[in-house]
């Protein structure tokens, strides 16, 4: 018996982009989704490579030879997204997802790295194939917050690990049996970070055509606030016949000449163009949702409504509010939880310390000194001690890069026989579950898409 994919594809800008930063390939040996971030930083630019790269590396490929070469491909784009930031220091920031499948007759070889998705959907059962590399899903996996949750948690997008040229971002590989009758959806989070698996899992029966719209329209109804990258592919009986198409920011966007490709880099030379807010895609990639620092209505309230309140006998009420919010901030030299908000008002400072952390504020990768010391917003007192929680982490992480540059590894000395003592361990195939941990810990590596120099 031969087996073959039957698939569609489908990607969008969705309700409120300005532009798609999600590409994808399809063939009938490999299904990619790329959905790229760092927004004015080129996020279409990044997912375009990571796709140009899969794509080249598209081919009659069997067994674990296909994790060898998703790998491969995946690399290669890492090093060619690190290349341009080089060549243009404005794109720091830019990165790329990447899940995605290769097929050989009998076995995908699975690919994912950030937080897209695959799944199979068998028997009316809708089971994840890939495990997001976001905060939030470190939490689920603890059991501190549900799925639903997750969807409107203040950092859903926190990336632990993408595509963007730093070499310990490496992505998940599993090779997986198919048969007959499995439905796989690929999706970028347009979809999955808005809807849950239940509600996908109940529009998935049906004609591929249709439960395609059906997914769509369900990223509508949720506001339609990201771009929407779905693939639906079919395992059948028979001979491969699909198309190969391109989607998406790479369908569009010319990489042989990558300074003229974006909305962004078009407005100005380099020279003049201003850089990237990096916050927009490290902490909350280049969501609408993600909250803003409030300085025009701080402004507002200073020179209207305060005055008109402590008239009227409402200064209680602003006080009140301000109270309500929290934002981390440095208590001298180390990290600290505020109450309040950070612009005093008639010289009358408005917040104060609620924990001061043990981290210090110099032992932070450079890019989130500035960002403390700006003050960053959280929307509760929880949401709060989770971003401290993961500076935290990346404090530590610089502390053992520091260690580790003073201290290096000393270089064995040869064996009085002059031969090699040394162990040869394979590295050609990899444990997908090696690279899955339960929770972000201080050893962890894996940090998002930002400048993390230290």
């Amino acid at each position: 018996m031969t087996l073959a994919l039957r698939y569609l594809a489908h990607s969008e800008i969705g309700l409120v982009r300005k532009n798609n930063q999600d590409s994808a390939y399809v063939s009938p040996s490999m299904l990619v989704v790329a959905d790229g971030m760092g927004g004015a930083a080129a996020g279409d630019l990044a997912s375009a490579i990571a796709v140009r790269e899969l794509k080249e590396a598209d081919g009659p490929h069997v067994g674990t030879e296909m994790l060898d070469v998703l790998a491969g491909a995946i690399d290669s784009a890492g090093v060619a997204i690190s290349e341009l930031v080089r060549s243009d220091p404005s794109l720091d920031g830019m990165g790329s997802t990447v899940c995605g499948l290769m097929f050989d007759g009998d076995h995908i070889g699975l690919a994912n790295i950030g937080d897209s998705r695959a799944y199979r959907y068998v028997d009316k059962t809708l089971t994840r194939l890939t495990r997001d590399h976001s905060w939030v899903q470190a939490l689920v996996d603890e059991g501190r917050i549900t799925e639903a949750e997750a969807l409107e948690h203040p950092h859903r997008s926190l990336i632990l690990k993408v595509i963007n040229g730093q070499p310990q971002h490496t992505p998940d590989l599993e090779l997986v049996d198919v048969a007959v009758g499995d439905r796989l959806l690929i999706c970028s989070d347009g979809l999955c970070g808005f809807v849950t698996d239940d509600v996908i899992a109940a529009h998935m029966d049906g004609a591929r055509e249709d439960v395609l719209a059906a997914l769509v329209g369900l990223a509508h109804h949720e506001g339609g606030q990201d771009n929407i990258t779905i693939i639906i592919a079919d395992v059948v009986d028979g001979e491969p016949d699909g198309v190969t198409e391109v989607l998406g920011a790479a369908a569009t966007l010319d990489l042989d000449n990558p300074q003229e490709n974006t909305a962004r880099l078009a407005l100005a030379p380099a020279a003049t163009r201003p850089r990237p807010d990096p916050s927009a895609g490290e902490l909350a990639r280049y969501s609408p949702l993600a909250r803003r620092r409030p300085a025009a209505w701080v402004k507002l309230a200073l020179l209207v409504l305060l005055p008109l309140l402590a008239l009227g006998g409402g200064g209680w009420l602003w006080y009140s509010y301000t109270q309500q919010q929290y934002y981390l901030g440095a208590d001298g030299e180390y990290l600290a939880i505020f109450q309040g908000i950070p612009e005093p008002v008639f010289n009358l400072p408005l917040s104060h310390v609620v924990t001061t952390d043990h981290t210090r504020v110099a032992d932070l990768p450079l890019y989130y000194q500035e960002q403390v010391r700006s003050t960053l917003p959280a929307d509760s007192f929880t949401a709060a001690e989770e971003t401290l929680a993961t500076l935290r982490l990346k404090a530590d992480a610089c502390i053992k890069q520091r260690q580790d540059r003073e201290n290096p590894p000393s270089t064995p000395s040869p064996s009085p026989s002059g031969s090699a003592s040394a162990t040869h361990t394979p590295t050609g195939s990899a444990d997908p579950s090696a690279s899955v941990t339960a929770s972000p810990t201080p050893s962890d590596t894996a940090t998002p898409a930002a400048p993390t120099e230290c």
